[in-house]
């Protein structure tokens, strides 16, 4: 009655640690923090604050998906003035090209894959003034001028609509985890499984034992 009693605790146990190892984790999102400056013809910019991206490898292409960016908090200041910037603007990007997202517990990471007149660049906004006077964008861009692809980083602002654009090397550290967030492996969810059956062993192994003993002194008295 024991032995029978306990299997099924037994095969609940070794089926709720394979549960256990099988449950993916919910990606959280990582704040990075962001601190850049450039500067053109007299006129200095620079973007600091945080952004939030959930650990993985993004690629965005023309249809401006997927969006990895779950929070947007910038300080955009161009000749001492500050403006806010509070929304990712992904749609910036045409033809074949893409713009890859690389989010790791310590660091994002900007990258494009361009060529010919397809461009690629991600912009930071003010969601309460989208087409104002008030952006920040970086990837690469199709110069009009000249149909060439180059790799640019650049702001405008106001007054007058300033226009602040430096060069920038892809890829790019573009911000540094405030705090690295590590996620269980599954082989010590594996241990903890073993372990959980281990536990429940001993038990059926000691709970046994004294069933055996009752069997003898009942065998001896008869």
């Amino acid at each position: 009655m024991i032995k029978n009693r306990l299997i099924p605790t037994l095969a609940l146990a070794g089926a709720t640690s394979l549960a256990a190892m099988l449950t993916p984790v919910a990606a959280k999102a990582i704040t990075y923090t962001v601190n850049r400056s450039w500067s053109q013809s007299g006129n200095n910019a620079s973007l600091v604050g945080t952004v939030d991206v959930p650990i993985g490898s993004y690629t965005i292409d023309s249809t401006g998906t997927p969006n990895p960016f779950t929070n947007v908090n910038l300080t955009l200041i161009v000749n001492g003035t500050p403006f806010t910037l509070d929304a990712a603007d992904t749609s910036n990007i045409s033809g074949t090209g893409q713009f890859l997202v690389n989010a790791t517990s310590s660091t994002l990471t900007f990258n494009t894959n361009a060529s010919g007149f397809s461009a690629a660049t991600v912009r930071f906004l003010n969601s309460g003034n989208p087409f104002g006077n008030r952006q920040y964008e970086i990837g690469t861009f199709l110069d009009s001028s000249t149909f060439q692809l180059a790799n640019l980083e650049g702001s405008i602002a106001s007054p007058g609509f300033t226009r602040v654009v430096a060069s920038v090397s892809l890829p790019v550290t573009f911000g540094t985890a405030q705090t690295a967030q590590q996620v269980p492996e599954p082989a010590s969810l594996f241990g903890l499984g073993v372990l959980g059956t281990l536990g429940v062993g001993s038990t059926l192994k000691s709970k046994l034992k004294p069933s055996k003993s009752a069997e003898k002194e009942t065998t001896k008295v008869g």
